[in-house]
């Protein structure tokens, strides 16, 4: 073989394990993570929430670290590096954070779940939860249908963006006098599915019945206020 030869051959190999960590990197939807959960066999999940959140709802398989920097380390030590690893929390913050940490120690087939439990649970996938039972999309529709408007906070005791919109969607809803109700998703995952909830913090506001507005994430008071008005009948707007 040529000296050009084993240049080309060794270029073609770098760039192989360059695509290759590409790949892994990538942004796979959420149903292509469920496949390779289903084709691992017995799949490495790790849970990057904490064991109370773990608690009310996890990943089949699944594993949270421990608090223990110690015990953490041989729970990591203790995995499959030639094998993939998924990595999950609320949605895509902290379990980016453990993914790149897997990384560095030499795993090369970390996948998070896009958009975490939170799109998991959203798009109907299989979970284990110690609640037996939640709202059904009947009692939703009664709670919701008895209001001519009312807002709806979606969100997650355990969720720091959900913790932070909380005090901006009181205010909204004490400002215009509008009824709220609050769902704790993780306790409502039929629910949640039903109504497409794929992320949190998730605000909705609810006209008869109907779904007028929403919107995820952080965002400011005023667009729920706007939200809100735009809703009121003209004899209310005016006061």
């Amino acid at each position: 073989m040529t000296k050009l030869n084993l240049i080309s051959l060794a270029t073609l190999i770098v760039l192989g394990f360059h695509a290759k960590a590409q790949e892994n990197r990538a942004k796979l939807s959420i149903d292509d993570v469920e496949a390779k959960i289903n084709i691992s066999g017995q799949p490495q999940i790790i849970d990057a929430r904490s064991a109370e959140e773990f608690a009310q709802i996890h990943l089949k398989n699944a594993i949270v670290l421990s608090t223990d920097p110690t015990k953490a380390a041989s729970q990591i030590n203790a995995l499959n590096k030639q094998k993939p690893v998924f990595v999950y929390a609320i949605g895509n913050y902290r379990s980016g954070i453990l993914a790149k940490q897997l990384r560095a120690q030499g795993f090369n087939k970390v996948y998070e779940i896009p958009g975490g439990i939170a799109n998991w649970v959203g798009s109907g996938k299989p979970v284990e939860t110690l609640v037996k039972k939640g709202f059904t999309l009947a009692d939703f529709q009664n709670i919701v249908g008895n209001e001519k408007l009312i807002l709806v906070d979606f969100g997650s005791k355990y969720c720091p963006g959900c913790i932070k919109m909380a005090p901006l969607v009181d205010s909204a809803s004490n400002e215009t006098g509008t009824p709220l109700y609050k769902v704790e998703v993780f306790d409502n995952t039929a629910l949640a599915h039903q109504l497409k909830i794929n992320a949190i913090p998730n605000i909705a506001l609810y006209k008869n019945g109907v779904l007028v507005w929403h919107k995820e994430g952080l965002f400011p008071k005023n667009e729920i206020l706007t939200a809100i008005k735009q809703e009121l009948p003209l004899s209310a707007k005016s006061k």
